[in-house]
């Protein structure tokens, strides 16, 4: 499976050229509009411009976070020719070439507000060092999630169907999540810290890319999992 097309952010354009970017209910509600035809030209034009700002502020400080140099990527959802897509974002990866097949940095825009992302796709190249390192690590994992709620695991629900965090992450959960990306072809993983839409509504672009730096530095012990 080909990962999508992508609109990159040259990495040489170190300094923004513009103010970060403001979300508005306006622009989150963007994702309630039905149908294809409606929905798409309203995300190029209205979110993908915002999206490709914030990779222009956040990829030399995302970079010295996560202590390699990343390269943004906006995704372009070219293969979608029926379903809308719920979320678009920009990716940080560790190559120019593509993000998807490596372990990589999401900042979401959906209908419920802005996600930021450790993100292992079910093909990527990553997928099983990921694994392996999150089973070993699963007590010390265990323990920071415990101190660290705000960051839920979307791919291992609770019996609600709800992402588990905190203390639910016990060393035994993430261990069986482990194995189940080993066992399973489809699987892939996503921890996350969400900003609510109406908190992110009412953030400056400053405030917003600094709740951003600040998710991504508390996601680092993920991230570092498919290193």
């Amino acid at each position: 499976m080909m990962p999508d097309r992508i609109a990159k952010v040259k990495p040489g354009r170190t300094t923004p050229t513009s103010a970060p970017p403001t979300f508005a209910k306006e622009d989150f509600a963007i994702f309630e509009v039905p149908g294809f035809k409606a929905r798409m030209p309203l995300l190029r034009e209205k979110i993908k411009p915002k999206l490709i700002e914030i990779g222009d502020h956040l990829t030399l400080p995302l970079s010295s976070s996560l202590k390699e140099p990343l390269f943004p990527h906006v995704a372009q959802h070219l293969r979608r020719t029926v379903n809308a897509p719920e979320a678009t974002w920009v990716a940080f990866s560790r190559t120019a070439r593509a993000y998807k097949p490596f372990v990589h940095v999401r900042v979401a825009v959906h209908a419920g507000g802005v996600r930021t992302s450790v993100f292992v796709e079910d093909y990527a190249d990553d997928k099983l060092l990921f694994a392996d390192n999150l089973k070993s690590r699963a007590v010390e994992l265990a323990r920071y999630f415990a101190e660290h709620p705000e960051i839920k695991a979307y791919n291992i629900p609770d019996a609600d169907g709800e992402p588990k965090y905190g203390e639910q992450l016990d060393a035994e959960t993430l261990v069986a999540f482990a194995e189940r990306m080993h066992r399973v072809k489809g699987q892939h993983a996503v921890f996350a810290i969400d900003i609510p839409g109406k908190q992110a509504a009412k953030k400056s672009g400053e405030t917003l890319l600094k709740a951003v730096r600040s998710s991504v530095k508390l996601l680092r012990p993920l991230y570092e999992c498919g290193l």
